[in-house]
């Protein structure tokens, strides 16, 4: 799973698009080993989340600012 080190250095969780993914457009946001979020990239619908409440409004904040830059990744990554 290719992980976005830009934005993963920038906001300090560990952001993560898998290579032979499948739509809806998601990432996997990881904070440690075992805390994580599955969102949503256009519509910000979190799918999955065992992050605390603060860490995953600050996940949706930082897809919802590099939304643009997220699909286009998605794109790129998985091919679709």
């Amino acid at each position: 799973m290719p992980v976005l080190k830009n934005l993963s250095q920038k906001y300090g969780f560990k952001i993560v698009i898998p290579t032979n993914d499948h739509e809806p457009k998601h990432i996997h946001v990881f904070k440690g080993d075992d805390n994580y979020a599955k969102v949503e990239i256009e519509t910000l619908k979190v799918v999955r989340s065992y992050l605390k409440k603060n860490e995953l409004m600050k996940a949706v904040d930082i897809i919802k600012m590099n939304q643009e830059f997220l699909v286009q990744k998605w794109r790129e990554i998985t091919g679709g």
